[in-house]
């Protein structure tokens, strides 16, 4: 009886070490590892678009403003021509009523286009200064810079 606990709390001992390894390790499962955040599909309060939507906004929409919610270190080492940029940290209603022409102004906002949280959060504050005429570049400077089209570099 002593000698089947003894092999029972070894197995049990075992099998707990073996999970406490197998969760801990990077190269677990894909169900187990984290994965980055993922932009949503859409956003409420402005039209997703790609970079061709962007491309005919741009030829079709007269004053639009193309911004870039990046960091300015980000910005500085491509961006796409006729952006500004309005990193996120210093977009507000001030900073948004100096680039536009009017409460109807045409913006689009891209960032990087991982997760997107920045251009989703500058959007999210246009909104609420009360700006409708908003637009996503989903895939941001990523998803333009992928299919070739041309950018600068300050």
């Amino acid at each position: 009886m002593t000698s089947s606990v003894f092999c029972w709390l070894r197995s049990w001992e075992l099998a707990l070490l073996g999970m406490i390894f197998v969760s801990a390790t990077p190269w677990a499962s894909a169900a187990e590892s984290p994965l980055p955040p993922q932009a949503p599909q859409t956003l409420a309060v402005a039209i997703t678009i790609d970079a061709e939507n962007l491309i005919e906004l741009y030829q079709s929409v007269p004053r639009l403003k193309i911004v870039d919610s990046r960091h300015p270190q980000d910005h500085a080492q491509g961006y796409i021509e006729t952006s500004i940029n309005l990193p996120l940290a210093d977009t507000d209603c001030a900073a948004l009523a100096r680039v536009a022409e009017g409460k109807d102004q045409a913006f689009v906002f891209y960032c990087n286009g991982n997760a997107a949280d920045a251009s989703i959060s500058a959007i999210e504050i246009a909104s609420d200064c009360g700006y409708q005429r908003l637009f996503w570049l989903r895939g941001g400077f990523v998803e333009w810079e992928d299919k070739d089209y041309p950018y600068l570099i300050e």
